[in-house]
């Protein structure tokens, strides 16, 4: 086959350190703003529906480059389950290579706060060889002379997902059932699927509630032949985020992207050429567009205005502060001088933690259910009467929903009890703010009784 590459990409190809083989799973720059391409786990791995499509130029002004097409949805099905499907385009030189697959993942925690995926995808290649317009330097050259030819194979895929806080994993062998063609043509070497090995590890760490900063490395393996990208993301409010990443034998990564309201996403990445293909390449060059789809009830605010409170001798008042948080002030606050010393440290403890594990809020809601609000009494009391205590909440959701969605439905809870409290008296200053999202789950989320227990706020005393 090396006959029959114009010169220019003849000149490029024998520069690239990499075998061929690498180029057999699709390179991608945007791979962290679309996991389902790297690991079948990932499919229904956010709990939304996705849509991805995906388009590079790699090594732009070398004539034959690589160019690929990625388009890609996956969704959760029911609590643990998850499917997806791809369908690539992937041309270089003469060869051209067009896939469709489809996977299914399955997911659980162990542990309260580990989270497991598998995933296994079955697919389908179809390989086509065109000639035409190629530089021949031998006549006979059985490949021009046996014009257009294509072959078949399958895809297979295995994939597993880990995720622990802020801490993501996962690990994934592509081409598992290895195959081979050679078109046809006797006595040449043909093209093989090599079997792939792919990992991905990274930690997210929240600096503050807007800005969060993840770097990662990412792993791809073939034979004796491996490669790294070493990235560095930061994500601001979830609406704009970039990061740049080193990818060893190759160079430097830039990348950006901007949601739009948290259902459009659109981003760019840029490949600059350092080593090897570096001279005869202006860079790689591919963008994604991307839709992201996430169940989101609406809060019931006409019907809390007008909703009966069977608690005797008990007023409340209700106030909109966002779009999914409800502060309830109660009247029923009695403070008695003679019981502040009667109080100790192993009571005012008791009070907290029945406040903390009574304390439950509607689905997708910033809002109290009514049979948490007797504890909620007693501790506001406790802390009238105790001045030297001090509190820290720690808001937690279940995982239905994205990661940001669920970080900012966490701090709405932990605010909500803030405002209750602070409504009926307690200074605020005395009351401190943390928030995890999903990371930290204390039952199964597979389960709607485990998902409610998971959305919950965490009470402390501070010393």
């Amino acid at each position: 086959m090396k006959n029959i590459l114009t010169t220019r990409l003849i000149i490029a190809c024998s520069i690239i350190s990499l075998s061929s083989f690498a180029q057999q799973t699709p390179q991608s720059n945007v791979y962290s703003y679309n996991k389902y391409s790297l690991n079948p786990a990932y499919a229904g791995a956010s709990g939304c529906a996705e849509i991805f499509f995906s388009h590079l130029n790699q090594w732009v002004k070398v004539e034959g480059a690589p160019v690929t097409s990625l388009f890609s949805a996956n969704t959760r099905i029911g609590k643990s389950f998850g499917i997806g499907g791809n369908l690539l385009i992937d041309k270089l030189g003469m060869l051209q290579q067009v896939a469709a697959s489809g996977s299914i993942s399955y997911g659980f925690t162990i542990a309260k706060q580990h989270n497991l995926r598998f995933g296994i995808t079955g697919g389908y290649y179809q390989f086509r060889l065109n000639p035409t317009g190629a530089i021949a330097f031998d006549a006979q050259d059985v490949i021009v002379n046996s014009g257009s030819q294509s072959s078949s194979s399958i895809n297979s895929e295995v994939g597993f997902l880990y995720q622990f806080k802020g801490l993501e994993l996962s690990f994934a062998s592509k081409q598992v059932i290895q195959s081979f063609s050679n078109f046809g043509y006797t006595g040449l070497d043909g093209y093989g699927l090599r079997r792939h090995m792919v990992g991905l590890v990274g930690y997210k760490f929240q600096l503050n509630e807007k800005l969060s900063l993840k770097p990662s490395v990412l792993y791809k393996g073939i034979n004796n032949t491996n490669q790294f990208d070493i990235n560095a993301d930061i994500n601001y409010k979830n609406f704009i985020q970039g990061g740049i990443g080193y990818r060893t034998q190759v160079g430097l990564i830039g990348r950006v992207g901007v949601n739009i309201q948290n259902l459009f996403f659109i981003g760019y990445a840029y490949e600059v050429p350092m080593q090897n293909i570096a001279k005869y390449s202006s860079g790689s060059h591919e963008i994604v567009i991307g839709l992201k789809l996430c169940k989101k009830k609406k809060p019931m605010i006409d019907s809390l205005l007008t909703e009966e409170v069977d608690q005797p001798d008990t007023v409340y008042t209700v106030e909109y502060k966002t779009d999914t948080l409800i502060v309830e002030r109660v009247d029923t606050i009695y403070i008695n001088e003679a019981n502040v010393n009667r109080i100790s440290d192993e009571d005012a403890n008791r009070v907290l933690d029945l406040a903390s594990r009574k304390l439950e809020f509607e689905y997708d809601k910033a809002i109290i259910l009514k049979k948490s609000y007797g504890e909620l009494e007693s501790l506001t009391n406790l802390m009238l009467i105790r001045q030297d205590l001090r509190i820290r909440l720690d808001g937690h959701t279940d995982n239905n929903g994205t990661d940001e969605y669920n970080m900012t439905l966490s701090k709405n809870r932990v605010q909500a009890v803030k405002d209750m409290l602070v409504s009926n008296g307690v200074d605020a200053n005395r009351i401190d703010l943390y928030y995890y999202g999903e990371s930290n789950p204390i039952a199964d989320n597979d389960t709607e009784e485990g998902q409610a227990k998971n959305r919950r706020v965490e009470m402390h005393f501070l010393k």
